[in-house]
């Protein structure tokens, strides 16, 4: 919105939302969920004075339909006709009114409305969301996520990691968790030795080690250096993990399946890493509660994917680290994250400045729902 349109009322009422289902194709498996579908709610609220906001959550795989029907029978139609200002309250409300259901399909409902009303806040100010969350940094670090998968052969490991050393990012993620322990070990250290000592090394097991396995991985991760183990364990079993962060391991690190604030508050002490993702957990608001808990503890935040939105989130928190490489919502913009030698800024732009590619979205909106007038 260009300063001469800036609204400075802080607070408007939202005259229409609209939710549109989006289904999506990828043409290769993506990271270390080997997912061949992304499905996407995109939602947009405009607010009486022709200002809008968008925001979103998805699966990898099905199940949009189930969020996009909560969506249009409770959010949405509570939410035409609310000040933006009531958000906050009723934020709280949608959680206690769905509160039986459990936290998966009414916290990516909620995180999607955030999303566009904390957008559409910052439309109205004319302030690119970090700064409108409190700016602590310009710049952030970001590390490179996208060119690691189970499929690729060691060579082509080294390739994406080398590439991506050479583009000036001080730190690589690899994957495990699909091969022999014995030949994932083996390709971690054939990474290491091309990248050389200096390069951080992140190691993700997507969930798929039991204890024994991932107590056999940790003590050999230290060896190689790795920064952070990531996810080796399903998230549910929290015992488990209390008893892996008891022996040699790298910091543990957790948080794309652990959905809000409370399931967080569980690992305090236990894994030293979070990473929410702001479109699961519960959108900005909840992000913004889980960073404050993480500083409290001297845990440290790092979200997972998108690092087109998340990108604000990494500049403005403060329990915030790193900002992960991982192209997922491509497909959808038509710009995506610039980053310079392992940096990114946030676009100087009011709201989060995500560029949708219009084209695109009809083309694959399989359903859309309008409320308002």
């Amino acid at each position: 919105m260009p300063a001469a349109q800036v609204l400075t009322n802080q607070s408007s009422k939202i005259a229409r939302a609209e939710v549109r289902l989006i289904d999506i194709p990828l043409e290769s498996a993506r990271g270390g969920s080997g997912a061949t579908q992304l499905q996407v709610a995109i939602v947009t609220v405009t607010d009486k004075d022709g200002a809008s906001g968008t925001g979103y959550t998805y699966t990898l795989g099905p199940g949009m339909a189930a969020i996009v029907a909560l969506l249009e029978e409770l959010h949405l139609p509570a939410i035409v006709g609310m000040e933006t200002d009531q958000w906050d309250q009723e934020w709280y409300r949608m959680r206690d009114i769905t509160h039986r259901l459990g936290d998966s399909v009414p916290l990516l409902a909620t995180s999607a409305v955030d999303i566009a009303i904390w957008d559409l806040r910052a439309m109205r100010q004319g302030m690119p969301l970090y700064r409108l969350l409190g700016s602590q940094r310009e710049q952030v670090p970001v590390y490179g996520s996208g060119r690691a998968t189970h499929t690729m052969t060691t060579a082509q490991l080294i390739e994406g990691a080398v590439s991506y050393v050479e583009e000036g990012f001080s730190a690589v993620k690899l994957r495990i968790g699909a091969r022999r322990p014995e030949e994932d070990l083996s390709r971690v250290a054939a990474v290491r030795k091309a990248v050389g000592d200096d390069a951080g090394i992140m190691i993700d097991a997507n969930e798929r080690l039991d204890l024994p396995t991932a107590q056999w991985f940790a003590p050999r991760l230290v060896e190689l250096g790795v920064r952070w183990f990531e996810e080796p364990l399903k998230s549910r079993h929290l015992d488990a993990y209390r008893v892996l962060n008891a022996g040699v391991t790298p910091p543990l690190a957790i948080g794309e399946h652990i959905l809000g604030l409370s399931a967080f508050s569980n690992y305090a002490g236990v894994a030293s890493v979070w990473m929410p993702d702001v479109p699961l957990t519960g959108g900005v608001s909840e992000f913004r509660r889980i960073d404050a808990l993480a500083e409290a503890h001297g845990m440290v935040v790092t979200p997972h994917f998108l690092p087109e939105l998340h990108v604000h989130m990494v500049a403005a928190g403060r329990a915030t680290t790193w900002l992960e490489h991982f192209p997922l919502l491509d497909e959808l913009l038509s710009e995506t994250l610039e980053i310079k030698e392992g940096w990114a800024t946030p676009p100087d732009r009011p709201g989060h400045g995500l560029r949708w590619d219009q084209e695109k979205i009809e083309r694959f909106t399989v359903r859309c729902e309008k409320f308002g007038s």
